[in-house]
Order: C-alpha cells, then sequence, then structure tokens
C-alpha cells in the first residue's frame, strides 16, 4: 500500500505552548515516515529546524485578550490551496475549532476527503470567554458554539480524551460511531520525582513551607476566580506556587500578594518545580483532559482537583489524588491539607500516582492513533 498522505491544520506548533501543541509534536515526532507522509499548515511553525515533516506558515493576527496566540487568516494564503491539491491529501487532520479548522473541513468536503480532530477544548467555555465583553454574548453564544459543533459533526473520526469527554460529544449528537477514545501520555524522562530539589524555591523566598503547586496558562476560564478563593484558605506554613503566564498574571498577582509567581517555565526548570513542590492542586473546570495532571502525578505529587472534565476521569478519588466538587474551595482545601498533615496518605496517594502515570505512554498511544489513520485512508479510497 501506498503511503498515507496527511495534511495537518494547527493553530500552534510550538513544543511546549500548550496541550494542543504538545500532543500534536508527540504525533509528528512518532509518524512512521515509511507508512506516512504529511505536511503542517500552521501561523506558529516549531523552532526545532529538524521538525520532520514540511511546515507551511500561515498569515495571522494577534488573538485579542491573548497575544501569545495567532488567529489563522488561511484564506489570506493564496497559494495555500495550491500546495494542498499538490500534496494531495488521504486525510484532513485538524486541531481546533478555529478559522484554520473551518478551511479545513470545507476543504475536506470539497474534495470528499475524511476530516478527522482531536477533541482538545470545551469550546462552549472558550467562545463565552474571548466574547465576554461583547454586547448580547448571552444571545451571541450559543449560536456560536452551534456553528463549531458542526465542524466536529462533519468529521469521519473524533478522538475524545477520556470517557466523559466521549459522553459529552454523544449528548451533543456527535455520531457515536465517529468518536473513539484516545488518552494522553507523558514524558516519564521530563516528568519524575527523580527531578526533586529540595533548594529549588530557595531563590524565591521559600524554604520550610509546604507548597502547593498550580500551573497553567492565567486565564480566568481556567477558574482563576477560585484559586484566589483557595488561596485566603491558606494556613501560614502554606505557600502557594503559580507557574505560567497569560492576561490574569497581574489580577491574580494584585489578590495573591504572598503567593510565588515563577512566570512560565520550560525544560529542567518546569521539570523541578513539579518534582520539588508537596502537593498540585487544579481547580479548571473547562479540561478536556488535563495533562499538567498526569505530568504532576508521574512527577510524584498528589493531586487535588475539581471533579469536572477530563480531570474526574483521571484521578480515582482517594486512591491517586482527590477531587472536590467544582468552585467548592472550601472541600479542595480539606483535601490538601489532608495530604500535608498526614505522610501515610501522602506517600501513598503519591505511590499511586506515580504508577498510573507510568502507565500513559506515547508510543503506544500513537500507534493506535496511526492505526485510526490507516483504517480511515482505507475506508475512503
Amino acid at each position: 500500500m501506498s503511503k498515507v498522505k496527511i495534511v495537518f491544520f494547527i493553530d500552534v506548533l510550538k513544543k511546549d505552548f500548550d496541550g494542543v501543541s504538545n500532543t500534536t509534536s508527540q504525533i509528528a515526532y512518532r509518524l512512521p515516515r515509511d507508512q506516512f507522509d504529511a505536511i503542517f499548515i500552521t501561523p506558529l511553525p516549531p523552532e526545532d529546524p529538524e521538525f520532520p515533516f514540511p511546515v507551511y506558515k500561515c498569515p495571522s493576527i494577534d488573538l485579542p485578550l491573548y497575544k501569545q496566540y495567532k488567529l489563522a487568516l488561511p484564506k489570506r494564503m493564496k497559494e495555500l490551496e495550491a500546495i494542498l491539491d499538490d500534496f494531495k491529501p488521504d486525510i484532513v487532520h485538524w486541531s481546533t475549532p478555529s478559522a484554520l479548522g473551518w478551511y479545513a473541513v470545507n476543504y475536506a468536503k470539497k474534495n470528499k476527503i475524511p476530516a478527522a480532530t482531536i477533541y482538545h477544548t470545551h469550546f462552549t467555555s472558550y467562545v463565552e470567554y474571548f466574547l465576554r465583553f461583547v454586547p448580547g454574548i448571552d444571545k451571541i453564544s450559543p449560536p456560536i458554539a452551534r456553528r463549531l459543533l458542526s465542524l466536529y459533526k462533519d468529521c469521519s473520526l473524533v478522538l475524545a480524551p477520556t470517557e466523559s469527554m466521549s459522553d459529552y460529544l454523544k449528548v451533543l449528537r456527535v455520531d457515536a460511531g465517529k468518536i473513539n477514545v484516545w488518552g494522553r501520555g507523558v514524558n516519564q524522562h521530563l516528568f519524575s520525582p527523580d527531578f526533586r530539589d529540595d533548594k529549588f524555591f530557595t531563590p524565591y523566598g521559600v524554604t520550610s513551607k509546604k507548597k502547593i503547586l498550580f500551573v497553567s496558562r492565567l486565564v480566568s476560564y481556567k477558574s482563576t476566580d477560585s484559586l484566589i478563593e483557595l488561596y485566603k484558605l491558606l494556613d501560614k506554613g502554606h505557600k502557594l506556587i503559580v507557574t505560567g503566564d497569560g492576561p490574569d498574571m497581574e489580577r491574580l498577582q494584585s489578590k495573591m500578594p504572598e503567593a510565588v509567581f515563577t512566570g512560565k517555565l520550560t525544560g529542567e526548570a518546569l521539570s523541578k518545580v513539579f518534582a520539588s513542590a508537596d502537593v498540585f492542586v487544579f481547580p479548571s473546570v473547562t479540561e478536556t483532559f488535563g495533562n499538567v495532571i498526569l505530568e504532576a502525578m508521574a512527577s510524584g505529587l498528589p493531586v487535588v482537583a475539581a471533579r469536572a472534565g477530563g480531570p474526574a476521569d483521571i484521578i480515582e478519588h482517594g486512591v491517586t489524588g482527590f477531587l472536590a466538587e467544582p468552585g467548592n474551595t472550601k472541600e479542595m482545601y480539606g483535601h490538601v491539607k489532608s495530604l500535608l498533615s498526614d505522610d501515610e496518605l501522602h506517600a501513598m496517594i503519591r505511590e499511586k500516582a506515580i504508577y498510573y502515570a507510568s502507565q500513559q505512554n506515547w508510543d503506544v498511544l500513537c500507534q493506535r492513533l496511526f492505526d485510526y489513520y490507516t483504517d480511515l485512508a482505507k475506508t475512503a479510497s
């Protein structure tokens, strides 16, 4: 059989930028070149000169409210359709319900090519976030969400990261026969208890206090208001560490003056901040998966998260971590205090979490994805 040709449309292809870009990078570097050929269309290309496949940069503008992201404008790329026609893809894979996603699906429909996607984003929550300053948002948001949903309905393959996200898509009337559950892996070499450094936080003025870690993009849809409420409950012997950046940072710094803000960390510094903390908290209720939860687990860090979306599927309550009702910061902090005051409980949860994370293997997951691609191409031919 000839190689299966896939065109990937992704809004960010920079490694370690966010969960979507990390997942796509894992796929790209593992895609067997003897079985597949691929090209990537993106406004934010990878910085790695050894990236294994051709990348075409798409025109873009800064995304309002979050300028680290770009809003792709594929229709301004006059040569794009010619590039695609010359490549002759067997599969169109798109990542987010953006202008780039619309272009990808429309191209697939026009050329009768199967489209595939991974459900990365709770788009209804994101629509409300990015349009929250628009008058009449309560009337605008539902129609936009319905239009975004139509993109998933037009796909031949929709990969949901967890069972609950699969169920959510079925409730939205995405054809159950098109949905498969496809999880996430974690880099065991980058996230490990071996990176623990008891002096890591000394430059931040933190020595003997118990360290509660939050790692995320700092945007309101990550439930940062709940993080602020959690901060207000902290005992004097506890210190909140916030790692990440984003448009909500200035507000968070003003509301949580005693918290430590490290900014965004990558590489070994990120490995150390995970492994050197004592508990990880994650109040976000908009996650389809929650990659940082796996990273915390792999680092030997017990997790306390909101019982919502992907995290509720990842964490087995009382075994690999703890779950609290969304927005219930008192319940969340109660679990944090239990972990920090009970060494035996902390050690048990830590051990179970490390084992669970060790079973989430990118090689196995990607091979399953490549099998999906192969089957999809056969069905279409």
